[in-house]
Formats: structure tokens, C-alpha cells, sequence
């Protein structure tokens, strides 16, 4: 396939602002999760956008025509900040002020520099899901935990921030040329097999970001991606975005390893297990892909003397954070339990020979 790098550079976002269509302004407007709609703190007025599941689902870009395909409009003045404490890129709005990484917290926060190209997103999955209702699905979490501590379900969720999360979708038709063997077994006589496999892959979903500050985000990443709309700047009003920092090719070669890992585990099971995959050779074709803006809130909460960070899927509310328990005591009571059984056991068994010695 066409080398295609540049695709992830050149970018102009010195477009237009955000404006409230009722007063014109342009400071302070922001996206409301609760009504999925644009809101303007100066007049009130509500401005209707686009809603998930109402407009057509964007369609794909052909992955060997990105060059001429790819759209790099943000449709609003960007800044891009970048943390000196854990190197994340974050995209803002150009008026807004920044105080502190959404990532790690530090406040060591600086601009890049003017020049810096940053790719825009043909996709977005809005934000469905407030900051309140955000620490609602944190609480049910907790409570669904098996013998969480007392109290720890009263926990409030701090520095809670949202933000889009930068995914690659990639969509493409696999030819799979295989050799598997099975080495039989007692009175069993072996076995190769060789064949073609021809399956379509749908959405394999690629994080694009390996700056990995948070522990959580890839375990609350289960998108409805049939629920995303024409990227708009709206959405992204008052609310920060990651760059991305896996590209296109790079991501598309992690989307071959998962399909090649889909492929052996359709193999297995075509042949019920029994069999050793020894080599596949596959073929790629309409190879497809999308760059998704999706939503996520990153908080923490305090136990005791322990932070606990926490990650929110801004969409489904899908939530996941660790949460102090008492089965580590258990497992600690458990096996002195177990110990002491077996001391008494081993009494047990020397006893009458040290009786019968007296």
C-alpha cells in the first residue's frame, strides 16, 4: 500500500470561532452533555446540533487515497498545550485558558510551537453523559463490587475532567492463505490442513494515543460507534482534545495483528482446537478507516490516604477504577487459617509417637 506519513501532518486551523447564534458571542459557549445541544452562558439560548442515531453514520475513507481524501479543518482556532511532566498533547480551544494536564494533573503546561500541524477527525461520538450522571454511574460501580470497604461507596469523585479520546476504526476485506497441522495421538493418525479463509473485518478499533498516562482509558473503551456524527466544533466547545500520536499506517498495522489474531482463533475453531496453526499469509483489500473524536472522563477519589484514579466512558458511562476491599484480608486470614490447619494436622500425626515415648 501508498506510503502515506504526510497524511498525519499538514493541518490548518485558523478557521472560524464558535458563535452563539443569538448574541454572536464566542466566549464561554459550550456543549452540554445533558442536552446533547450547544448552550451560550451570556443569552441562554439552546442551539440544536446534530443528535447520535439521528444523521447517517460518517462513511469511511479509503486508506490508499488519505492524502487526497483527508480532511484537516477544525473549523475553529486550536492551541495545542503540551504537559512537561508526562509529554500528553492536548487540543484546546484558542481562547480558553489552561491550568493544569488532564492526564496527570501537573500544571506544568505549555503551548507548542505555532507551527505545529494537527490532523482533524471526520468522526465524533458527542458526549451523552454530565459530570453529575458521571459520578452516579462511579458510585453504582463501587456498589456492585464484591466487599468493598465501609464507606468507600460514599466516595466523591475529584479533578474529574472530560475530554476526546483520539480512536482510528479500520474496516477491510482479509484473503487468508493458512497451514495448519494436527500431531494425532494414540491409534490417531496425523493430519494437514491448508485452505483459504475469506472474512470482512468491521470497525477493529485502534486507541490513538501511546502516551499511556492514565491506567483505565483502554478498559472503559467500548464505543457505540454506530452512534457518531459528522465531526462538528461544537462538540468540542469548552471541552479539550488528545492528539493523537499513532498515525495512520501505525495504526493500521496494530489493525492487521488484531485481525491476524481473529483469523487463529477462527482457525481453532474451524478445527475444533485440535490443531496448530503454522502459517498464515494474508491479503488486504478496500481497506478503509475513520479518525474518531470519543468521549471520556478521568477523575480520582481518596480512600483513606490512597488516590485512586478513575476513567468514565462519556458516552455509555462504562466506568472502571480500582476499589479497596477486604478480600486482600481474607486472602491473608485464609492463609494463616490455612497454616494453622496444617500445624494441627502435623500435631496431630506426632502426637501419639511422642506420647508413646514417654
Amino acid at each position: 500500500m501508498s506510503e502515506n506519513k504526510p497524511f498525519i501532518g499538514a493541518v490548518n486551523v485558523t478557521s472560524s470561532e464558535v458563535k452563539c447564534p443569538g448574541c454572536g458571542g464566542t466566549i464561554g459557549i459550550k456543549y452540554d452533555p445533558e442536552s446533547l445541544n450547544l448552550t451560550c452562558p451570556f443569552c441562554g439560548l439552546i442551539s440544536k446540533l446534530p443528535q447520535p442515531g439521528t444523521v447517517p453514520v460518517m462513511q469511511e475513507f479509503d486508506f490508499n487515497t488519505a492524502l487526497q481524501r483527508a480532511s484537516v479543518n477544525w473549523g475553529q482556532v486550536k492551541k495545542l498545550i503540551v504537559c512537561s511532566n508526562c509529554g500528553g498533547q492536548t487540543i484546546y480551544d484558542a481562547e480558553q485558558v489552561t491550568g493544569a494536564c488532564p492526564f496527570c494533573g501537573s500544571t506544568s503546561v505549555n503551548p507548542a510551537a505555532e507551527n505545529s500541524q494537527i490532523m482533524a477527525p471526520q468522526s465524533i461520538i458527542p458526549f451523552s453523559i454530565s459530570k453529575d450522571l458521571a459520578q452516579q454511574h462511579f458510585t453504582n460501580y463501587l456498589k456492585s463490587k464484591t466487599l468493598v470497604k465501609k464507606g468507600a461507596t460514599d466516595s466523591i469523585l475529584e479533578n474529574i475532567t472530560g475530554l476526546y479520546l483520539p480512536f482510528w476504526t479500520y474496516d477491510a476485506l482479509a484473503i487468508s492463505y493458512y497451514h495448519a497441522h494436527h500431531d494425532g495421538g494414540k491409534n490417531m493418525p496425523s493430519y494437514n490442513y491448508q485452505g483459504v479463509l475469506n472474512q470482512f473485518y468491521d470497525d477493529i478499533v485502534i486507541y490513538g494515543s501511546d502516551r499511556i498516562r492514565h491506567p483505565h482509558i483502554r478498559r472503559v473503551q467500548n464505543f457505540d460507534f454506530q452512534r457518531m456524527v459528522p465531526y462538528s466544533p461544537e462538540y468540542l466547545a469548552g471541552i479539550p482534545a488528545e492528539r493523537y500520536t499513532v498515525g495512520l499506517n501505525d495504526g493500521w498495522e496494530r489493525a492487521k495483528f488484531q485481525i491476524t489474531e481473529k483469523i487463529k482463533k477462527a482457525l481453532l475453531r474451524k478445527f475444533f482446537m485440535k490443531a496448530c496453526v503454522d502459517a498464515i499469509n494474508t491479503n488486504y483489500y478496500n481497506v478503509k478507516f475513520r479518525y474518531v473524536l470519543a468521549p471520556i472522563y478521568l477523575a480520582s477519589y481518596k480512600y483513606g490516604k490512597i488516590t485512586f484514579p478513575v476513567a468514565i466512558n462519556g458516552q455509555t458511562g462504562q466506568t472502571y477504577c480500582e476499589a479497596p476491599t477486604y478480600i486482600p484480608l481474607l486472602v491473608v486470614l485464609g492463609v494463616i487459617c490455612a497454616l494453622v490447619i496444617l500445624a494441627i494436622n502435623g500435631l496431630i500425626m506426632v502426637l501419639p509417637e511422642f506420647l508413646s515415648g514417654l
